[in-house]
C-alpha cells in the first residue's frame, strides 16, 4: 500500500512536468546507434550525452562522458538515462542512476538476479524515480489484443507455445554465453515470461527441461510448465531459420497465431485464426515500437509503475532459476 501511494502521490505532483527534455545513453553499441538513436529523434528528443569507454564515440553536438558520475554532474536533472550496456552491468548502472534521482530506461533484460532487483525496486521506489525495462513488443496493437484474447476465452485454452528463433546473433552485441546475462537463454526468454506475467500466469512450475545444440552449434532452450491448468511451451535461442509467433489452442481445435509477435520496427503483423481445414489470416500494421515508448510521458510510466515492477521482479527470479537449471552461476 506504501508502493501505491507513492506512485500516485509521484503521478499527481508531475503533471506539470510530464515529459523529459533531454537524454543520456549509457553505452552506445551496435543496438543503440541503430534502433535507439534514431528512435529517440523520431520523438523529437535531444541527445545530450553518451556514457562510453569508446574513444572513437563522437556525435557533433553531443557531450561524451567516461564515466556515469560525470554524466550526472553535468546534464539537466530532468535528463532520461537510457542504459543500453552489457546486461551483466545493468544493477551497477541503474543503481548508481537512481540513487542520483535519474530517471531510467534499461534495456532488457533489465537485470538477472532476484536479489538485484528487489533492491533497485525498492530503491527507485524510495527515490521516487521512473524506472521502466524497454520491452518494446508491449506497444504493440496485436500484443495487446493477444492479451484481450487470453483473458475473455482463459476457460477454452489447452495450450499456449511460443517460438522464437534467430539464425545469426547480431555483431557487436554481448551474447557470448558465458553469464546468464550475455546468454541467449535471459536475452530471448525475457520476452515471453514478460508476457506470461503481465497476463497473469504463474512462472514458478517453469522449468528447462531442454538445452541442446544442434549439428551446426546453435543453442536451442525449450522451457514448459504449466499455469492455470493450460499448458506453456517456450522455445528461444539460435536455430537455422527464423521464428518469432505466439499461438493459442483451445479445446476446440481452434487456434490463434500472432507473428511475428516480439518485434519492434515498424511493419505487417498476421493473426492467423485456424478452425478445421479453414484459415483466415488479418494483417495489422504497427508502429516502431520504440519511437511509442520514447513518445510515452512521465505521468504514463508513473500510473502503473508498481505493476511493472511487480512484473520484472517475478520474471527476473523466473530467470534466475532458468540460468541455474542451464549451468549458468
Amino acid at each position: 500500500m506504501l508502493r501505491k501511494a507513492i506512485f500516485l502521490e509521484m503521478a499527481t505532483s508531475m503533471k506539470g512536468n510530464q515529459s523529459w527534455k533531454t537524454v543520456c545513453i549509457v553505452g552506445f553499441g551496435g543496438h543503440a546507434k541503430s534502433k535507439l538513436l534514431p528512435a529517440l529523434m523520431k520523438a523529437n528528443l535531444s541527445l545530450e550525452g553518451i556514457v562510453s569507454r569508446d574513444k572513437q564515440a563522437s556525435i557533433e553536438g553531443v557531450k561524451i562522458f567516461y564515466k556515469i558520475s560525470d554524466a550526472i554532474k553535468n546534464l539537466p536533472k530532468n535528463t532520461l538515462f537510457v542504459i543500453a550496456s552489457p546486461p551483466d552491468v545493468h544493477y551497477e548502472h541503474a543503481k548508481v542512476l537512481i540513487e542520483a534521482g535519474r530517471d531510467i530506461f534499461v534495456e532488457k533484460p533489465a537485470l538477472t538476479s532476484l536479489k538485484n532487483s528487489v533492491e533497485l525496486v525498492q530503491l527507485a521506489s524510495k527515490k521516487g524515480v521512473v524506472m521502466v525495462e524497454m520491452l518494446m513488443y508491449l506497444e504493440n496493437k496485436t500484443v495487446k489484443e493477444s492479451f484481450d484474447e487470453l483473458k475473455n476465452e482463459t476457460n477454452l485454452i489447452n495450450s499456449i507455445k511460443f517460438e522464437f528463433l534467430i539464425p545469426s546473433i547480431p555483431q557487436g552485441t554481448y551474447r557470448n554465453e558465458s553469464t546468464l546475462g550475455n546468454s541467449l537463454l535471459s536475452d530471448m526468454a525475457c520476452y515471453p515470461l514478460s508476457f506470461l506475467s503481465i497476463a497473469g500466469y504463474d512462472l514458478s512450475n517453469l522449468n528447462l527441461v531442454s538445452c541442446e545444440k544442434d549439428f551446426n552449434q546453435n543453442t536451442i532452450f525449450v522451457i514448459k510448465g504449466k499455469s492455470k491448468n493450460i499448458d506453456i511451451n517456450i522455445k528461444v535461442g539460435h536455430a537455422k531459420e527464423y521464428s518469432n509467433c505466439f499461438s493459442i489452442n483451445f479445446t476446440n481445435n481452434f487456434q490463434t497465431i500472432y507473428k511475428p509477435f516480439f518485434y519492434g520496427r515498424s511493419g505487417y503483423r498476421e493473426i492467423i485464426k485456424i478452425n478445421g481445414t479453414e484459415q483466415k489470416c488479418e494483417q495489422v500494421f504497427e508502429n516502431n515500437t520504440y519511437e511509442i515508448m520514447f513518445l510515452k510521458k512521465k505521468i504514463e510510466w508513473i500510473k502503473n509503475q508498481k505493476e511493472r515492477l511487480d512484473n520484472l521482479n517475478i520474471v527476473t527470479g523466473c530467470l534466475e532459476h532458468l540460468g541455474r537449471q542451464a549451468g549458468f552461476s
